[in-house]
């Protein structure tokens, strides 16, 4: 058999570009193949979204331990407050919700 001859075989080529095509497929729509990376890429957004959001938040909560840290008057005075404390001479109202009755 002559090696010429055999490159020269359109059925040769036919065969190849076949399972090639055939293989790019199978790799692309299998279990694990295009739908998937799709799936992880999304996953991945998800994450970093997240991570971001996680990293404000751990961002103002050491600023507010900083200013505890330093005693800040005005986050004190918040802090009091939110637990109903009031100064002297001040009075505290407090409202309902309307769908609480």
């Amino acid at each position: 058999m002559n090696a010429n001859w055999l490159l020269k075989s359109s059925t040769l080529w036919g065969v190849l570009g076949a399972s090639g095509f055939l293989s790019l497929l199978a790799v692309l729509f299998s279990q694990g193949g295009l739908p998937e990376l799709r799936k992880r890429e999304a996953e991945l957004q998800t994450a970093r979204t997240r991570l971001l959001e996680l990293n404000h938040r751990n961002r103002e909560l050491l600023e507010e331990v900083q200013r505890l840290a330093a005693k800040d008057p005005e986050l004190m005075e918040a802090l009091a407050r939110r637990q109903g404390y009031a100064r002297k001479g001040e009075t505290v109202y407090t409202f309902r919700n309307s769908r609480e009755r």
